[in-house]
This record gives structure tokens, C-alpha cells and sequence, in this order.
């Protein structure tokens, strides 16, 4: 059996235990000693626990993908003759995959026999300090007009996603139950939806990279953050696929309502900030009554607002209208947090683009996870 570890590649002759009470089953006795075997069936290949949370560890912080974190072994393991060294890469895949959505089910306390599995966002951290009725503030709070949800909308155009060949064989270990939204409501949402092409008077950056989309799947992710502290909202990233001026009326609406959704907690006041929320906000209200995949709690009151950076490109008139400065309740904020969180992602999107779909969607889940996670025991410090 080859047993793959943090030091080294091994091969070692395993023998099976037979005694009168063990489990027959060899997987089972793999795990039993620590080993993640990488077929449950006849397992000739198993990798230590500790060599997987060094590989989950490594992605996070230092962004190492599977292949170059493969090829560090085999020169741990024969440097002179890395040929001589069982190439492990293909395994390393599926057995991380694996390895990151038990670990995360563990930490929010799903396991065995539970008779329902993690539901929308429940793989998910959120800001710590962000009003939360009944978590960080009292359930009946009277003075609501001090309660305000601030939140910045943006969308990285790195975070591009190529076409599958054969996606029909993509397999979802957990599906919305992260940062980004579930696929198959998500895509009858985009079914159901009306394009809109509205006149903007917006100066846009151009893209070259996107001017060919024909080999695309995404363009780009829109996400949302709360305005003061940039943790990711859970279940609330979206794909656009034709980019942020062309799909904000699909992509944006639906990040939008969930967010909102998410974070309610029966707080009514959102300030949402967005770089076009002048254009967003006039027809914003309609397309949530045409649109069977938009909804939105009772009592939701929505403040539109633009970030002071992105306002600069905007009409004079836009400035006394949609400033934070004159917004009451939007605090001491400046509304582009989310550009602060770019550098990072930006740093996975080359290696996140090839992959399947579902494996994108877990990457970029346990990456804004691992964000919030830092904010949430670092909080403190401020």
C-alpha cells in the first residue's frame, strides 16, 4: 500500500487484521489507524490525516494548488529520481475533496444519522459584530432606527470559469451550503428572469479578457460583504455570465435577496452598497414583483448607496443623493471594503478557472470561509 504522509511518499506491505471481533472492511481499518484510503473498494493508496490538513492549510494560506503540492512531496520523497516516486496527484484530488467537506460538516456539528444534512448556508461563518437579534443584541429591540444592515456589493471579473467538456459528471458535495448560492435554484432563477438592458451613464472598465466568452461559463462572481468588517454574507455569491453591466438585473437582483434573506434576522433597514446603486435601485423593486426567484422578508426598507471611490465616475447629481456621507445610520464607512478582499481570490482565480464546477464552488466557500474565520478570532485585537 502507498501511504502518502507530510514528510514522504511510503510503500509498505499492510497486513489485514482478521482477528475475532474487528471489522473485515479495509477502508474501515485504514481510517481506524488514521488513513484516508482513496477508494473504499480494495485500497492500494491512502494518505495520512495529517498530510490533508497540511494540503488544506498550504491552499488557504499560501494558495498551493494540488498538483504543486503533489510535486513537493515527490521531491521530499527522491529528489535525484522523482520518477522513481508514485505519482499521487489524481488521488490527492478526490481524497481532499473529500477530506474538506467532512472536515467542514464536522465543525458545524453535522455527523451520522442526523436526519437532515446542512441546509442553505449552514457551512458558513458570518461577521461577528454585524446586528444579529438574539446572537450579539437583544430579540425585541425598539429603537430599530438604530439597527441598519450595511452591506457592499461587488463583482471580481478574475474569477472567471471555463466551459466543462462533460459537466453532466460533476458531482456537488455541498451545494449552497456555503458562501455561494445552490446551483439548480440559482439556474431556474436565470430560466425564469428577464434580461434587462438598461442605458447607463456609468464610465465601465472594459475587460479584454471577457470580450471572448464564448469558452466561459462565468465571467465573474458577484459577492457580498458587510460594509465594515468584510465578512462574506453566506449563500449569497452569484456567477454572472455576461458580465456585472450586462447581467445586473439576473445575477446582482438574486445576490441581493439572498443576502438580505440571510442576514434579516428581523432587522428591516439594508444599506446596500453597490457601484452602480443609482441604476440598481430604480427598477430594483419591480423586478422583485415580476420575478418568481426574487423574495424578500416583510417590512425590508433598502437604502441605496455608492461607494465613495467608485462615486467619483458618477453624475454631480449622483453625489448629494447616493454619498455615505448623507446617508442617516451608514456610520463611518467608505463602501469599497470588498476591493480590500480581492488580492487574495485573485490569487486562486488562474488555478480555480479549469476546475469543475463543484470543485470551484467548494474552493472559493472554504477561502471566503477561511476569511471570515481570521476576521471572526481576530476581531478582538481591534
Amino acid at each position: 500500500v502507498t501511504i502518502v504522509h507530510s514528510s514522504r511518499v511510503f510503500i509498505h506491505n499492510v497486513v489485514w487484521c482478521h482477528c475475532q471481533g474487528s471489522v473485515p472492511i479495509q477502508h474501515l481499518q485504514l481510517l481506524r489507524a488514521g488513513l484516508f484510503p482513496a477508494s473504499s473498494t480494495w485500497p492500494k493508496t491512502a494518505f495520512t490525516f495529517e498530510v490533508l490538513d497540511h494540503f488544506l492549510i498550504d491552499s488557504l494560506e499560501c494558495k498551493t494548488s494540488a498538483r504543486s503540492f503533489s510535486e513537493k512531496l515527490t521531491r521530499l520523497t527522491n529528489n535525484a529520481f522523482p520518477d522513481t516516486v508514485p505519482d499521487r496527484y489524481r488521488e490527492l484530488m478526490r481524497v481532499s475533496h473529500l477530506w474538506r467537506d467532512l472536515k467542514n460538516q464536522k465543525w458545524f456539528g453535522f455527523g451520522h444519522n442526523m436526519e437532515s444534512g446542512p441546509g442553505p448556508g449552514d457551512l458558513a461563518l458570518f461577521c461577528p459584530s454585524c446586528p444579529q437579534p438574539g446572537i450579539n443584541m437583544p430579540l425585541l429591540w425598539e429603537q430599530k432606527w438604530l439597527v441598519m444592515k450595511r452591506l457592499v456589493v461587488d463583482g471580481n471579473f478574475t474569477a472567471q470559469h471555463m466551459n466543462m467538456q462533460e459537466p453532466e459528471q460533476d458531482i456537488f458535495l455541498s451545494d449552497g451550503s456555503g458562501y455561494m448560492v445552490m446551483n439548480s435554484e440559482y439556474q431556474a432563477h436565470l430560466a425564469s428572469a428577464t434580461e434587462s438592458k438598461e442605458a447607463s451613464h456609468v464610465v465601465y472598465s472594459v475587460n479584454a479578457a471577457n470580450a471572448n466568452q464564448s469558452n466561459l461559463r462565468a465571467t465573474e462572481v458577484g459577492t457580498t460583504a458587510c460594509a465594515h468588517h468584510g465578512c462574506f454574507v453566506p449563500h449569497s455569491v452569484v456567477d454572472f455570465q455576461k458580465g456585472e453591466r450586462q447581467s445586473r438585473h439576473m445575477n446582482v437582483d438574486y445576490s441581493i435577496c439572498n443576502t438580505i434573506s440571510q442576514a434579516a434576522n428581523s432587522v428591516d433597514n439594508s444599506l446596500i452598497i453597490y457601484d452602480v446603486g443609482c441604476q440598481w435601485s430604480l427598477h430594483f423593486g419591480e423586478h422583485v414583483d415580476n420575478c418568481p426567484g426574487l423574495t424578500l422578508p416583510d417590512n425590508t426598507e433598502i437604502v441605496a448607496a455608492v461607494g465613495k471611490f467608485h462615486l467619483s465616475a458618477h453624475k454631480l447629481a449622483c453625489f448629494a443623493r447616493y454619498s455615505l456621507n448623507f446617508i442617516l445610520g451608514a456610520a463611518q464607512v467608505d463602501g469599497e471594503i470588498l476591493e480590500t478582499l480581492r488580492a487574495s481570490f485573485n490569487k486562486i482565480s488562474p488555478t480555480a478557472c479549469s476546475m469543475s464546477q463543484a470543485h470551484r464552488q467548494e474552493i472559493l466557500d472554504d477561502h471566503m470561509r477561511n476569511s471570515n474565520w481570521k476576521k471572526l478570532v481576530g476581531i478582538g485585537e481591534c
